[in-house]
């Protein structure tokens, strides 16, 4: 929901914020985030779990989950699920959030959030280059996978319910949409 149309957001605004909501900048427009649900909650356990085991046994580089800001320019400034940034790119971690692209961002999909993960933060996902974009739609149990190609995000993987999930960052995980609500 947005909050107002008439300002253009930036980071510095956002951090003056004196409430407990959360929020995310998207192309300078503050938008209030309503709390995930239960099944959101499950599947962002579970996956979280199974790609952060893959990233440490693989010495890969750190993976992250909300909420947690990546401030990608003072007018976008958004909360993925889930996070992934390899060793070499650590550096844009600092204590208020992550500075720049991260290697993988995951969106899951609830009702209300639709639109946003499927569109609008595609958009801006792919506007600043983000390698791999996971959407995991935990109502129909699929996850779609789309790689950086030439600038723009294409599908590469769209795994249902007992496919694996085919991935370049993560080029050998054993993980299923299945595996991730049991």
């Amino acid at each position: 929901m947005a909050l107002t149309k008439h300002k253009t957001w930036t980071y510095k605004d956002y951090c003056e914020l004196d409430d407990d909501k959360q929020y995310e900048i998207l192309e300078g427009e503050l938008i209030e985030m309503p709390a995930p649900g239960l099944t959101h909650q499950r599947v962002l356990k579970k996956l979280s779990q199974c790609l952060d085991r893959y990233v440490e046994k693989n010495k890969m580089g750190e993976l992250f989950i909300a909420p947690l800001d990546v401030i990608f320019d003072p007018g976008n400034t958004l909360e993925p699920d889930i996070i992934f940034v390899s060793s070499d790119r650590l550096d844009m971690a600092q204590d208020k959030g992550l500075f720049g692209s991260p290697d993988l961002v995951v969106e899951i999909v609830s009702p209300s959030s639709q639109k946003m993960d499927t569109v609008d933060k595609f958009k801006i996902y792919q506007k600043f280059k983000v390698k791999e974009y996971w959407i995991v739609h935990p109502n129909n149990k699929s996850t779609e996978v789309f790689i950086l190609e030439k600038d723009r995000l294409l599908s590469f993987c769209i795994a249902k319910e007992k496919d694996k999930i085919k991935s370049k960052l993560f080029s050998n995980i054993d993980i299923t949409f299945q595996g991730m609500i049991q």
